[in-house]
């Protein structure tokens, strides 16, 4: 930005006369980057600008945003909006959000601005004004607004690329391609490679007490245990359900046998353990609890011939303790051990499905190569017991509740520290909750908390 003469204030909005943050304008040795770096400018907005100003004086982040939100959203295109398979809702995808060029403050899943550098100026004062509303059920995540969420079924077929749909690949994505050719996952299970996850998340965090079950078909080219010297048994070839941000943040030692809050699906091809000799290949579904704590069960020898489709399934029974895994081969069901918990076997949280790729470094004993494809990934996971959330006027809730359940109204204005307020016990029908604060705030955010009575 040129220097101002003397005739022009600098640091005023040429549209608004307010003050326009221009970072040039300050008396700071370290002057760093403006605010307006990070924006985009309409060009109907520039146009405005007296002749003899432009160039020379910041416009103010509020005509910037004020200007995006008088155009008319892009209309989508294919590719940048999914539907969301818990909630039913449409979601916008990181592409179209930068299209728009702005934060709308509605808490976007995909959204591409920094809230702090880029967002809308803040509405007029007003007693209870609130900019969205939010449902918050323990590390559930319930998503406010007009419209009914249902027991969440999830199907990925991959007719399309996965990652419009909410997959993202962690720790080594490299290992998992959407082939549009076949319409599926093509996977590479590497154990020399980093902990991989190719991810979704589930919408809800399930615990011990929920009943849940996911599947999904696999078709191998070749797997390969013990190819890495002194490694001469076999890693696995593994699916399931996980806590997925603490097993990115703690690197669990798989090959040494230990994990945190995963319920798996493993298949482990021939191997040969050393001062043991030759170990069949084996299905070996588990359970580890967010102690550590692990219930598995072993069934061998169970081969998963290349190039045949096997159809694998596993359901949770929470009232009974029990995983339980079907698997058709070659159109034959195989029978597989249930694993079953103790009852002070201890809870468990998971909140997304992946295929994964475990490293071998953790393991004295342990490796493996293998590729396959996966397609028809399903789950199902419990109705949260939130329904139908929306916010019906200032500090005012809305929503159907479930007997059994303990709801409370919480409140923030930055995201950062939430107010405990109002609170009442389910009924099965729909309910209100109000901020009964006397009190004016510019801005503020609700969520609902739910708890288990």
């Amino acid at each position: 930005m040129n220097p101002s003469p003397p005739s022009c204030d600098g640091k005023q909005c040429p549209l608004c006369g307010g003050p326009n943050a221009c970072q040039m304008c300050t008396s700071d040795v370290y002057k760093g980057s403006c605010w307006c770096r990070h924006h985009a400018f309409p060009e109907e907005l520039l146009s405005r600008v007296p002749a003899d100003l432009r160039n020379r004086v910041c416009v103010c982040r509020g005509c910037v945003e004020a200007a995006w939100r008088a155009r008319p959203a892009p209309r989508p295109t294919p590719g940048e909006v999914y539907v969301d398979a818990v909630t039913g809702l449409q979601v916008f995808t990181a592409d179209y959000l930068r299209r728009r060029g702005y934060c709308c403050g509605s808490g976007c899943r995909h959204c591409p601005w920094d809230p702090e550098i880029h967002h809308l100026p803040s509405s007029p004062p007003a007693r209870l004004a609130s900019a969205v509303a939010m449902g918050f059920l323990l590390a559930w995540l319930v998503l406010a607004g007009p419209g009914e969420l249902r027991a969440g079924v999830f199907t990925e077929e991959f007719g399309s690329d996965p990652a419009n749909a909410g997959w993202h690949g962690e720790g080594a994505p490299e290992l998992f391609r959407w082939s549009a050719e076949r319409k599926a996952l093509e996977v590479t299970w590497d154990s020399s490679k980093p902990h991989g996850f190719f991810a979704h998340p589930l919408g809800v965090t399930l615990g011990r007490q929920d009943a849940f079950s996911f599947g999904f078909d696999l078709v191998l080219t070749d797997a390969i245990g013990g190819v890495h010297p002194p490694r001469t048994g076999a890693m696995q070839i593994a699916f399931g359900l996980l806590d997925l941000g603490r097993a990115l943040r703690e690197h669990y030692p798989r090959a040494a046998g230990r994990a945190f809050d995963l319920v798996e699906f493993n298949w482990f091809p021939q191997g040969e353990f050393p001062g043991f000799g030759v170990v069949d290949p084996t299905v070996s579904p588990a359970v580890f609890a967010s102690s550590g704590r692990v219930a598995a069960s072993f069934t061998f020898p169970v081969e998963l011939a290349a190039g045949a489709t096997h159809r694998i399934r596993c359901e949770y029974l929470p009232g009974e303790r029990r995983l339980v895994t079907r698997l058709v081969t070659q159109g034959t069901e195989v029978e597989i051990r249930e694993v079953i918990l103790a009852e002070d076997f201890g809870d468990f949280s998971l909140d997304s499905f992946a295929v994964i790729n475990w490293n071998e470094a953790d393991g004295l004993y342990d490796s493996l190569l293998a590729h396959g494809v996966v397609d028809n990934i399903t789950w199902e996971v419990p109705a949260p017991p939130i329904d139908r959330i929306t916010l019906v006027g200032p500090g005012q809730v809305s929503f159907v509740s479930r007997p059994g359940w303990h709801y409370r109204l919480q409140a923030t204005g930055d995201f950062v520290e939430w107010s405990p307020l109002t609170g009442v016990s389910g009924t099965g029908t729909e309910m209100e909750l109000v901020d009964p604060r006397d009190a004016v705030f510019q801005t503020q955010f609700y969520r609902v908390e739910a708890r288990p009575e």
